[in-house]
């Protein structure tokens, strides 16, 4: 399974452009200073709940207006005189939008007359984005009569109408069954792979390690990180890992990694392994290569460094 790899983006070629952009509610700091600029690709927007996400989300719609600094889409300064610049986005909200006692296809149908176009093709516009989420077959169903997952899949739907160039995504996957999560995720890629872009907000880290792996990560309204994976893993390698180790003369490799100071916590387990915690990974790992070539060591688990882990890091660091 491949992933989109998003675009660098430069001030010229910036889908997104973000500048100094906070945003108060009354006293609450919804977003603090915020700099970033996003390109073509899927770009994963991660925190907790409170984070700034949907703050974020609602100041590239539009929605709410910065406190102070600016929002550029397309190189074009979001101010209430270039509306236009909607018309290349679509958004799916974390609120329900929904009219509850309508059809689907009549829901879907009034928006895009409202996006202004004729009944008919506004007709057209929702079936192709009903049948894009799998809900074709379902159009003629009212929306207080589906589950939380249908409803979500229609929001989705809304934002496809008009074949958007920027796709916001807030949480969509939110009461989804597992079946549409993955379709909704391999839609995710496909348009990233298009040449388009997607902002997926969400604070289920291993969905949007499924389709990206450049990551926004947001705490408290500021920007915690922002960079690939591998870039984000980086910054947190002073860090301690863990390290578990079988095999023979492990008293022998435990003093004369105490000697080298490469260790900050050493212990051996009930059935004789040996558990190492250093922040030299590096180090420790050529240590080991070595005290290996005498056949001294069956076997090495290397604590997983999973997204989730790597962000719990990331925030443990800077609370």
């Amino acid at each position: 399974m491949s992933i989109s790899t998003p675009t660098a983006a430069s001030r010229e070629d910036a889908v997104i452009e973000c500048t100094g952009l906070s945003r108060w509610y009354g006293e609450v700091q919804g977003l603090a200073g915020l700099d970033l600029r996003i390109g073509t690709g899927v770009i994963g927007l991660l925190g907790p709940n409170g984070s700034g996400k949907s703050t974020l989300m609602r100041l590239l719609t539009g929605l709410i207006s910065p406190s102070r600094g600016t929002v550029k889409l397309f190189g074009e300064l979001m101010t209430p005189g270039n509306c236009h610049l909607f018309q290349r986005v679509g958004h799916t909200p974390g609120d329900d939008v929904h009219l509850e006692t309508e059809r689907a296809i009549d829901f879907l149908t009034m928006l895009a007359c409202l996006g202004g176009v004729s009944r008919g093709e506004a007709v057209k516009c929702a079936d192709g984005a009903l049948d894009k989420v799998g809900l074709l077959a379902k159009r003629e169903v009212r929306l207080n009569a589906m589950s939380k997952g249908m409803r979500q899949r229609v929001k989705v739907a809304q934002a496809l109408l008009f074949d958007p160039d920027l796709l916001l995504l807030d949480e969509p996957l939110n009461g989804m069954d597992p079946i549409s999560r993955r379709r909704t995720l391999d839609f995710v890629r496909e348009f990233g792979a298009a040449g388009k872009t997607v902002v997926l907000a969400s604070h289920v880290l291993h969905e949007v390690e499924a389709v990206t792996d450049h990551l926004v990560l947001l705490h408290h309204g500021r920007l915690l990180a922002e960079g690939r994976l591998a870039e984000i893993r980086a910054l947190v390698d002073k860090k301690p890992r863990s390290l578990t180790v079988s095999g023979d003369e492990l008293r022998a490799l435990a003093a004369s990694l105490l000697a080298s100071e490469l260790v900050t916590g050493i212990q051996f387990t009930e059935d004789g392994r040996l558990q190492l915690e250093t922040p030299n990974l590096s180090e420790v790992l050529d240590h080991l290569a070595e005290f290996g070539l005498q056949g001294n060591i069956e076997s090495m688990e290397l604590e997983d460094e999973n997204l989730e882990a790597v962000f719990g890091m990331l925030v443990g660091e800077s609370a």
